[in-house]
């Protein structure tokens, strides 16, 4: 029995070697054929549109194109239509638009018939200007997990769930240009919930998310 089981133990590390050959080689090739920046110029701003999953190589793309831009204009506007996405990649992209603002005039917009939800919203709350039409969905939830193998959401014990919301929402709902009381009523309603709004409601429900219709 002993000697049969050799070969398990021995493999074992082999193929966490292949497994992690794998991952680094599938997390090259998506900066090499993942989405594109939709790019174009509106008068002295250069839009940069984003209608893809929160994921890489998103904050890479806006990296890059941030620099090729940065000396021929000084306003950039975001232009975002996601569903949302990895949260690692998320910090990246508000890093990156973060660091933007230290030289340039930053907006994010969520056009008509687009939607902004879970990780976007951060990166949209992240401009300077934040636009949208009337009729732009936004989705407010509770940050989830998921499995790196099989993608299925993962539920998590209640003290780490809420542990992982708090510092969510206090990295990027504490120290934003949210309404104080909307922001307090959101943390206390998107428990276990999807909560979504148009641009108009959050306009009128005075939230400070959306700063300008279009």
């Amino acid at each position: 029995m002993l000697t049969r089981g050799k070969p398990v133990f021995l493999l074992t590390p082999a193929l966490f070697a292949v497994l992690a050959l794998f991952a680094w080689k599938s997390g090259r090739k998506v900066y090499e054929v993942g989405p594109e920046l939709e790019i174009r110029e509106v008068g002295d701003a250069v839009v940069m549109r984003w209608a893809h999953d929160v994921a890489a190589p998103m904050a890479e793309r806006f990296q890059t194109a941030f620099d090729d831009w940065k000396g021929r204009t000084d306003h950039i506007i975001i232009e975002l239509d996601s569903p949302g996405g990895a949260l690692a990649e998320g910090r990246l992209v508000v890093d990156a638009i973060e660091a933007m603002r230290a030289t340039h005039l930053v907006a994010t917009r969520v056009g008509s018939g687009d939607e902004c939800a879970s990780m976007c919203v951060p990166i949209y709350l992240a401009g300077e200007e934040r636009i949208a039409a009337r009729d732009a969905l936004f989705m407010f939830h509770e940050p989830s997990s998921y499995d790196l193998v099989t993608q299925k959401r993962v539920d998590k014990p209640g003290f780490e769930q809420r542990m992982t919301s708090k510092r969510f929402f206090d990295r990027y709902f504490a120290a934003s240009e949210m309404d104080p009381q909307w922001r307090e009523n959101l943390r206390v309603a998107w428990k276990g919930r999807d909560l979504w709004f148009t641009a108009e409601e959050l306009v009128e429900q005075g939230s400070g998310v959306v700063r300008t219709l279009d």
